[in-house]
């Protein structure tokens, strides 16, 4: 019962975004080299080709889920307007995996996935043409985050 009251949501979904901030503040302060960022490339284009995409669009349908508040929590934490539409659902997608619990945050892979999801060094860029065309092409998840987008997009 104490799990769907919307202020224990709304807890758990901060919690979750200070944790993105945090592993990604903690991905840039390794100082990432090219041979990184190609490292970066292959592993999140790998764990994306594993997620089930039909399960994240189940676990973020409701308005109301935990993975759905896990979203929008981390979409605030992107300044999309620095990411181009092909890296933004790269980006958008990679939050819904993580927030529906398809990617773990964890380990290497888990500053690769916030680093990929900021597009530092253009990561969702390039993850979105490892993955363009193939079974791994994860579905437009941006009119998910789209309150996140336009809140925190700016014009150039």
């Amino acid at each position: 019962m104490q799990a769907a009251r919307p202020a224990a949501i709304r807890h758990r979904a901060v919690a979750f975004a200070q944790l993105i901030k945090a592993e990604y503040e903690a991905g840039r302060r390794d100082e990432p080299t090219a041979a990184d960022d190609a490292e970066t490339v292959e592993s999140v284009t790998e764990a994306m080709r594993r997620v089930d995409w039909a399960k994240v669009k189940a676990a973020t349908a409701s308005k109301t889920a935990d993975a759905t508040h896990g979203v929008k929590s981390m979409a605030q934490q992107v300044d999309w307007s620095k990411v181009q539409p092909v890296a933004a659902t790269v980006s958008s997608a990679l939050i819904a995996a993580v927030a529906s619990g398809q990617i773990p945050l964890g380990g290497a892979l888990g500053g690769r996935v916030v680093r990929t999801i900021m597009n530092d060094h253009d990561l969702a860029g390039r993850v979105a043409q490892a993955v363009g065309g193939t079974p791994a092409a994860p579905p437009d998840f941006r009119p998910l985050v789209q309150g996140a987008i336009d809140t925190t997009a700016r014009e150039a």
